[in-house]
């Protein structure tokens, strides 16, 4: 299990309109500041593999990963980047997001700054 903290909400991260959150780490610039929200380690475990019929809970909030992206663990566990998307994934493989996580209950959590992400595979 991995845990992070978020430390900061950009002003343009959540939308009610596109159910995706996009998750960096601490080093990501000024303009993806803007448009994510930005998370730092706080557990020891170094490495996650996030697979399918694993969890991510957000506080006591937790959803159920139904696809994981080609990219998203890497770049997960490197530079804390992942796009947590609360839709069905497209039937299409090609159409998924490659750094994308799909995520059930199909509706945004509520975040804040301070609130535990836990990565459960």
């Amino acid at each position: 299990m991995l845990i992070t903290k978020i430390t900061a909400i950009g002003n343009s991260a959540i939308s009610k309109r596109d159910p995706l959150i996009i998750l960096f780490g601490e080093q990501a610039t000024e303009e993806l500041r803007k448009v994510s929200v930005i998370q730092s380690k706080v557990s020891e475990d170094d490495l996650i593999e996030l697979k399918i019929g694993g969890t991510i809970a957000f506080g006591e909030q937790e959803y159920k990963i139904m696809d994981v992206g080609s990219l998203a663990n890497t770049n997960l566990n490197s530079i804390g980047h992942v796009t947590l998307n609360f839709a069905q994934p497209p039937e299409a493989k090609e159409d998924r997001i490659e750094n994308g996580v799909y995520l059930t209950p199909f509706e945004l959590p509520e975040l804040s700054v301070g609130l535990e992400i836990a990565y459960k595979d």
